[in-house]
Order: C-alpha cells, then structure tokens, then sequence
C-alpha cells in the first residue's frame, strides 16, 4: 500500500499538527452541522477527510471520507456487538461504491489520531505512470 498526499495537502497539514491540542480527540469534538460531517448513524460518523491522500496504490485518489466511532475508542476490539455489527453495514455499503478500506492497528507510529478511524478511498482506477530520471547511475556493473 502506497498512500501519498500532495505537496500542498502535507504542508497546510503539518502547519495544522502544531495548533493540536493533543488532549482533546479531533473526531470527538465534530458533531452537526460540522462541515466534515456527512453521515451520522446510531454508533458512527462518515467525516471527509481534511487532509486527503492524492494517491493511493499508485492510483489517483477521487474521494477519502473516514468513518470513526461516536464513542471515543481506540480499537476495534473495544466496540460493543452492536457497534461492530453497524461498522460491518458500513463497510459493506461503501466497499460496494468502489470504496477502499484501511484502518491502523493501534499503536501504529502513521495513525495521527488515537481514535479509531477507518479510511473509506476512492480512486480513479487506473495506475498512474511514473517516470524518473537519474543524473548519475543508480548501481555500476563490475566483472
């Protein structure tokens, strides 16, 4: 898995790391008529993403929305029956729009926010072509 963000997209979301206050959870504070909002269920939030990938497997990302619990939890392993049937419902329902789903184990050093959130991206379909240019070679051949 290769996710990137564009240049721009990591620049305004670095700037944005250093206003966090690290004691209170993003995903918590957003409640109705927050503008990240799309969805609320019994048990969860479809947010967009503020900071999106721009590639995702080599493939130009046309849509990131996370889902993430009501109830502040950082594991799936904490979510009770109902909520872990309600978060398979979702995931069904988005992987059947052409979504991707990813989530972070706990603990993983990339997972920017504790709260456990899953990663719904869409992509244009196609890989994207990369070309690189190397000004000296990259290994020499040695008999």
């Amino acid at each position: 898995m290769a996710a990137e963000r564009s240049r721009k997209v990591t620049q305004r979301y670095k700037k944005y790391l250093k206003t966090v206050d690290p004691t209170i959870c993003e995903f918590c504070s957003i409640s109705q008529g927050h503008p990240q909002l799309l969805k609320q269920t019994a048990h969860f939030k479809v947010l967009r993403n503020r900071f999106p990938y721009s590639l995702w497997d080599s493939q130009t990302v046309t849509d990131h929305l996370i889902l993430t619990p009501i109830r502040h939890t950082n594991t799936l392993l904490d979510m009770s029956p109902e909520e872990k049937l309600e978060y398979i419902a979702i995931i069904e329902k988005y992987e059947a729009q052409g979504y991707n789903v990813y989530a972070r184990a706990r603990g993983s050093a990339m997972k920017s926010i504790v709260h456990q959130h899953t990663h719904f991206i869409k992509t244009a379909g196609s890989p994207r072509r990369f070309v690189f240019f190397l000004r000296k070679p990259y290994y020499r051949f040695t008999r």
